[in-house]
């Protein structure tokens, strides 16, 4: 069998703020927000090779509390991060808010996008952001499988590796946005007004992305 994937014209996006004035742009301007129509077995199999230690990691939407995904997610993402010499990420529940809400906007309203400005999102829940970053997908069933979508496609991969990024939230639905298979993810990140930069090692970014 030879994966297919359906790949839409949404880039993962990053903002910075300097006091008031604020800069949006697309991490990268040729990459995409990915769709898993299917995998191959090997893919399944190399993604099971770099999931050991997290719980859920391989565990169906429908099986597993919201709770226990966002933990894998979280996990699989440090994972990544530690193999590279990145510090982790930590969970936030305010990024959580801004994620989950995102991910039910689209799925109840059948729309695959970022929106006309994430930040505002971000800002709304409460969290007071110098930098922010916001991945988003459909169609995929478990933590594990996105994960490794995203570290497979250059500005999602990026998000994943900022050495700026602190904290992380997920929001996840069994939902579909559009007409997309069921399984909506968003991960939103960020850092916190007048917190350091996690790391000054962008080397790990910059050789995005990863198939293994």
């Amino acid at each position: 069998m030879v994966d297919r994937h359906t790949y839409r014209p949404i880039a993962p996006i990053a903002t910075s703020r300097r006091g008031r004035a604020m800069r949006q742009f697309a991490a990268i301007a040729a990459t995409f927000a990915l769709t898993l129509v299917a995998f191959t077995s090997a893919a399944a199999a190399h993604s099971r090779g770099h999931s050991a230690g997290c719980g859920y990691a391989h565990t169906p939407i429908h099986s597993a509390t919201r709770g226990e995904l966002r933990s894998a997610v979280v996990c699989l993402v440090n994972q990544e991060r530690a193999r590279r010499h990145l510090p982790g990420l930590v969970a936030n529940g305010r990024l959580n808010r801004s994620a989950q809400g995102w991910t039910n906007m689209m799925v109840t309203h059948r729309l695959f996008t970022h929106g006309a400005d994430f930040a505002s999102r971000i800002s709304a829940v409460g969290f007071d952001w110098s930098n922010a970053g916001e991945n988003i997908a459909a169609g995929f069933q478990t933590p594990a499988s996105v994960v490794h979508a995203w570290m497979r496609s250059t500005g999602h991969c990026q998000n994943i590796l900022s050495p700026i990024f602190r904290m992380v939230g997920t929001g996840v639905s069994s939902g579909a946005p559009e007409t997309h298979d069921n399984g909506t993810w968003t991960q939103d990140f960020g850092l916190w007004m007048g917190q350091h930069p996690a790391s000054a090692n962008y080397a790990p970014a910059q050789g995005c992305p990863y198939n293994s």
